[in-house]
């Protein structure tokens, strides 16, 4: 096995190195939920925490709270939900994928988040949760479509 990567959030090409596969095999381990994986717009992003688990790793963390790039919040919805904080531009950065792409994806319901005024904001443990749901409709939703 590859070194660890630091990342909470992978890209295939990251998974393929720490697990030293093909990134096709990595692709094809999503869509078919081998590997534990979600759509973001047209891109596979995996949770290091989930494959690690699927595959019986044991990670190795070094980080302090305080090197986390993504603290969370202080506050608190009073509504019960998980805490706030982060705008498009850092829910982009955390998601590792174009600040238009975690817009469009919220717009289209497939992202959870919330408008404030006229921006959307979003909460790092409910697009964690999010990552962890299994949702078939990944796997097809940009499959391509054969001629009868």
């Amino acid at each position: 096995m590859g070194q660890t990567p630091a990342n909470e959030v992978l890209t295939a090409s990251e998974v393929a190195a720490w697990l030293e596969l093909n990134i096709e095999t990595v692709q094809r381990g999503a869509k078919s939920g081998r590997i534990p994986a979600r759509r973001i717009g047209k891109e596979w992003r995996f949770l290091r925490d989930a494959v690690a688990e699927s595959r019986g790793l044991q990670l190795v963390t070094t980080s302090k709270a305080e090197d986390d790039p993504f603290p969370r919040s202080p506050f608190e919805m009073r509504t019960g939900a998980a805490a706030a904080g982060m705008d498009s531009e850092q829910a982009a950065e955390f998601l590792r994928v174009k600040e238009w792409t975690v817009r469009s994806e919220a717009n289209q319901g497939r992202l959870p988040g919330w408008h404030e005024g006229p921006r959307w904001r979003f909460s790092r443990e409910e697009l964690i949760e999010h990552m962890r749901r299994d949702e078939p409709q990944d796997r097809i939703r940009y499959e391509r479509r054969r001629a009868p």
